[in-house]
């Protein structure tokens, strides 16, 4: 090889740059912006990406072709990316290009997503399953802990209600209190375990257009009226910020980020929300996509501020600086989830004894209108009395489910497992309207049950009611034939609205 190759003194020029002999170098892409930011990509010897299947990594968005660029190494050991003939073309740090060398820090641009090509460390994925390792038991820590504090208010409502004399009426206002602490510790338990579901797996969602600017106008006349007087607050707020996602979480972020603040700031101080379009300084100082418009919501507080240690660990699920308080350390972890499920990003300044700023960036809709979120019309129970075969290997589970169904005007009859509901199925005459089945089962699980159920009677109608979704075997059972799913734990209204979805579903 020549001398002068622009291909070998690119590469000598990394290897002298990170030190990196030929065995030792390796690389990866880590998406900046778009729709997998925050992902990582090991090249190896080649990569291709794109919107068809047969891309290594698929990106949906529709400014990328099926198969748009590759990114791969030669045989000389450096790297180049290369368009595959794209309808919009790839550009590496703003500029277009058809093959060019690669080196570490390169920025690629396809479509609305912006790449890194960058060194791979296998230390640094021993450290990120270690620190994922320990997070898990901060979580099995302050699990436990609110969850305590759940239970004990229920078990303290329940012997209260079973104290009371047997011609206690239901409407006296101690029952009420009681009840409703019930219901609400049920509820918070339910939030609960909604949001760790949410850390251990990507939730699938439907987005709507959100009026950001209404909402951060919201939580700030909120905090006005519910954080103490000794904290000063003042807005900034532009109008017309819309992004794409899902109100309540974006609600829920904002008022984690302030509520952090509040925190911080014990005997009072400022607290400052701004939201605003990125303008082109905002571009350069963050991982933007240039192409792509973005809002920036900034939240600062003249609190304690932090030290590296704590800025380090601020968003782990269940690290805090605030002892043992009920809730304490998912606020922030909540945050950073909410942020990259939202095609966004959350960055952290501090000092300690100076206060704390958050930013986050979404990227704006388009032009084109989202869909709004569709008002759910009125569900009217049926007059006609329903036999519903109920399957769950909970006795309390089933003993709940029965009453409700029981109070909706069926009749009900239990199966304790896959293999009952199979054998009572088949000897009931005439047959059920409807089966309820728990998908996480000993033994015979819903799923298998359900194929099975399908094989002896295909019109067989089934809702699945579940604590914890797949959502590739959803989709599955969904082909199969299955009327409907309901998350547990589930209002008693819920499960009346499957029934009714799922018979109407049937007679349509």
């Amino acid at each position: 090889m020549p001398r002068d190759d622009p291909t070998e003194v690119t590469r000598q020029h990394v290897f002298k740059q990170k030190g990196l002999s030929n065995k030792e170098e390796q690389a990866r892409i880590v998406v900046l912006a778009g729709k997998l930011a925050g992902d990582k990509y090991a090249i190896g010897k080649a990569l291709t990406l794109g919107r068809g299947e047969t891309a290594d990594v698929q990106v949906d968005d529709t400014l990328v072709s099926r198969v748009h660029v590759r990114i791969f190494q030669h045989e000389n050991g450096s790297y180049l990316v290369e368009d595959l003939a794209s309808r919009n073309g790839t550009q590496v740090n703003g500029m277009a290009v058809t093959r060019r060398v690669l080196t570490y820090g390169d920025r690629i641009q396809i479509g609305s997503s912006l790449l890194l090509f960058a060194h791979h460390d296998p230390m640094e994925e021993q450290v990120a399953q270690r620190r994922k390792l320990e997070a898990i038991g901060r979580l099995g820590t302050g699990v436990a802990h609110d969850f305590n504090n759940l239970l004990g208010a229920v078990k303290s409502s329940i012997d209260f209600l079973n104290g009371l004399p047997a011609d206690t009426k239901v409407g006296e206002q101690d029952v009420r209190e009681a009840f409703n602490d019930i219901r609400a510790a049920a509820a918070a338990a339910t939030e609960m375990t909604s949001r760790l579901l949410g850390f251990a797996r990507e939730i699938e969602r439907s987005h709507t257009e959100v009026d950001l600017s209404e909402l951060c106008h919201h939580v700030v006349q909120l905090a006005r009226h519910t954080f103490h007087r000794g904290i000063a607050i003042e807005a900034r707020i532009d109008r017309g910020l819309k992004v794409s996602g899902d109100r309540g979480q974006l609600h829920q972020l904002l008022m984690n980020l302030l509520i952090n603040a509040r925190d911080a700031m014990p005997n009072g101080g400022k607290l400052k929300l701004s939201a605003k379009k990125a303008d082109p300084v905002d571009l350069e100082k963050a991982p933007l996509n240039p192409l792509v418009a973005h809002a920036i919501v900034t939240v600062e507080d003249t609190g304690i501020g932090m030290d590296d240690a704590t800025r380090e660990r601020a968003f782990d699920p269940f690290f805090s600086t605030k002892g043992d308080q009920v809730g304490a350390g998912l606020g922030l972890a909540a945050v950073y989830e909410i942020a990259k499920s939202h095609n966004g990003h959350i960055t952290l300044h501090s000092v300690p004894g100076r206060g704390s700023e958050f930013q986050v960036v979404f990227p704006l809709t388009s032009e084109r209108s989202l869909p709004t979120e569709p008002s759910l019309p009125a569900i009217k129970l049926p007059r006609t009395q329903l036999l519903i075969l109920l399957v769950d290997d909970e006795d309390i589970v089933r003993r709940s489910a029965g009453r409700v169904v029981r109070q909706s005007g069926h009749r009900v009859i239990f199966a304790r497992s896959g293999e009952e509901a199979l054998r009572i199925y088949d000897e009931t005459q005439p047959r059920p309207d409807l089966v309820l089945m728990d998908l996480n089962m000993p033994g015979m699980t819903g799923d298998q049950a359900f194929k099975k159920l399908k094989e002896m009677d295909p019109e067989a109608p089934v809702v699945f009611v579940s604590g914890y979704w797949d959502r590739d075997l959803e989709r599955e059972l969904r082909s199969m034939g299955a009327l409907g799913f309901v998350q547990k734990p589930y209002e008693a209204a819920t499960l009346r609205d499957a029934i009714v979805q799922a018979m109407t579903s049937q007679t349509s």
